[in-house]
This record gives structure tokens, sequence and C-alpha cells, in this order.
């Protein structure tokens, strides 16, 4: 039962079976990141998720720089801000906010960076725009979900490379 657990789990992410039963390769054929974003009093905190290899290439391409190498590390925070600032808006009324990375780390072929987001006031609406990778993959896809914490309202928003949209959250809705 764990193996096809396993099997299907890889399926999911994209990942083929190869070499030998049980380990997956590198390869995945689908362009994927997932954000996790939370409204909190005056701060927006959002996680999000992208194969490794597709991250690398996006820094590499944007910044210029070849044979790019992440880790967890104040410079890559900061190639990522720069890139992430340009594909991911945030709105708070009527103002753009740009986030800033406050952690960053590796999880199998997945790499995450923790963006945090201020305010003048509590949040209780916003309106996105999650444009990571689009830039690179004509068949990205981005999924990002929306919880605001004093009432638990959440929300899921999907966005794709073909049909980019700006997504608007309340509170209240």
């Amino acid at each position: 039962m764990h193996g096809i657990a396993l099997l299907l789990t890889g399926l999911v992410l994209g990942l083929a079976p190869q070499g030998h039963p049980g380990e997956p390769s590198l390869c995945h054929p689908l362009h994927l990141s997932y954000a996790s974003m939370v409204l909190e009093g005056e701060y927006v905190v959002l996680k999000v998720r992208m194969f490794q290899d597709d991250l690398e290439d996006a820094l590499g391409q944007f910044h210029n720089i070849e044979a790019l190498g992440l880790r967890a590390d104040p410079i890559i925070d900061s190639l990522f801000t720069s890139y992430f600032n340009t594909q991911f808006t945030l709105a708070i009324g009527d103002t753009t906010v740009n986030g800033v990375v406050v952690a960053s780390g590796e999880s199998d072929d997945m790499w995450w960076f923790t963006v945090l987001f201020e305010s003048w006031e509590p949040i209780t609406e916003i309106s996105f725009r999650n444009d990571l990778l689009f830039d690179l993959f004509d068949d990205q896809r981005n999924i990002t979900r929306v919880l605001y914490t004093p009432t638990e309202r959440h929300r899921t928003y999907y966005s794709v490379a073909s049909d980019p949209e700006t997504h608007r959250f309340s509170a209240y809705d």
C-alpha cells in the first residue's frame, strides 16, 4: 500500500519513476507553484513553493547569471525578492506593497520562500496577481490559497500563464 501511495504522490507532483522502484526522478513535466497566504492584523505572510530547477532558471534568466545554485542565504533571498516583486503584485486598497523575504529553504526538489508584506492598518481586503514563472513557461500554473485568520475565511485561486488575472479577496464577501 505504501508503494502505491508513493507512486500516486509522484504522479501528482509530475515525477516519473526511474531506476529503482519507489525512487522518483527530478523529471517534472508539470510547471507549478503553490503559495499559501495568511492575512493577520497589519501583515500578510506568504509562503511560496516551486520546483528548484525552474526557480534556478527563472532567477538566472532574470538576473543574467549562468549556473545559479540555490542555497539559503541573504544573496539568494535578495535575488528572489527582486524577481518576486516584479512577478507577484499585492495591493492593499489602492497601494501596491512590496514583499520582503524573511526565510527560505529546500524541501526535496522544491524550494520555498516566506515573504512578508506590511500595512499601515489591519488588512481585510487585498488584490493580487501571481505571475511567478510565467516569463519562463507557457504552461505554468500557480495556486494561491488565502486565509483570513480572525474568521478562518479562506479561498483558493488558480492562475495560468495563458490567461493571467488579478484576484481579489475580501474578509467579508
